[in-house]
């Protein structure tokens, strides 16, 4: 009843963290400077990292994807444990999604994150939506 709904979601995220590898550590250094400290959820010293070792957020990413599927395999058959989970997701992915809006808007510049940024702006509301309907049935 919830695959369509997880597949979407993952499909959303790993979008975005293949568009995030696309030069956002670079992006990120160059504009480190003109992003608020309260904002600064990563140093540059770990995007310098990140940028010098690509197969580190490779890596990262492939862990979250597999922890997210894992997760959402494991619950299928419990509806309320599912549900909280998939709103858990759409937090967290909301989270980031805002956080490289606020980051561009604050530095003046788009970093290579955009697209799945303003696409997840309408996305994860319609994903909220059908995770609320479903929970109506």
């Amino acid at each position: 009843m919830y695959t369509k709904l997880w597949l979407s979601i993952i499909g959303l995220h790993a979008l975005h963290q293949i568009e995030e590898s696309i030069s956002f550590f670079r992006w990120y250094i160059e504009c480190y400077d003109r992003i608020p400290d309260w904002l600064h959820i990563q140093s540059a010293d770990n995007a310098r990292l990140v940028v010098a070792h690509p197969e580190y957020f490779i890596f990262a990413t492939l862990l979250q994807l597999l922890l997210v599927s894992v997760l959402a395999f494991a619950f299928r058959r419990n509806e309320r444990v599912t549900r909280l989970l998939i709103w858990c997701y759409l937090a967290g992915l909301s989270f980031f999604i805002v956080w490289h809006i606020l980051i561009c808007y604050f530095a003046h510049s788009y970093a290579p994150v955009m697209v799945t940024c303003i696409g997840g702006l309408y996305l994860i509301p319609l994903f909220a939506y059908k995770l609320y309907k479903l929970g109506k049935r």
